[in-house]
């Protein structure tokens, strides 16, 4: 069995149209609407999907994503070039959304920039420096 990469990861958003704002406009990222009547939206990281969709019935009101519980921690976008690192500071902070600015990885040749999106899921731009990994 051999798989290639990653098809798509879905994540289940509060306010889908204030989500897919800010993975496109404050990202950058490329986005569409598969269907005009769906409150699905898709998000294109390489050839990697991102689906934005509602939270699913039943979902306690105020929910938000969170590190602490069972499953995903964090999602890392990987770019090519520093300056990448320096542009996605200067978006967010346009925007009014906080980081730590440029970190050095602790343990391996990188460097990156966390961040959270509306719904609280951490994000990393982040880029693999030369050098043993």
């Amino acid at each position: 069995m051999s798989v290639d990469c990653v098809h798509h990861i879905t994540l289940r958003c509060r306010d889908v149209a204030r989500t897919r704002h800010f993975y496109a406009e404050v990202l950058g990222l490329a986005t569409d609407q598969p269907t005009a009547d769906s409150a699905l939206y898709r998000v294109f990281v390489g050839e990697t999907a991102i689906l934005l969709r509602p939270p699913l019935q039943g979902t306690e009101s105020g929910d938000r994503f969170s590190e602490y519980r069972i499953g995903m921690d964090h999602l890392a976008l990987r770019v090519s070039e520093r300056q990448e690192l320096t542009g996605i500071v200067e978006r967010l902070a346009a925007a009014g959304i906080p980081t730590a600015g440029i970190q050095r990885h602790p343990w391996r040749p990188a460097e990156f920039v966390c961040f959270r999106d509306p719904d609280n899921v951490q994000l990393e731009y982040y880029l693999d420096l030369p050098g043993d990994s």
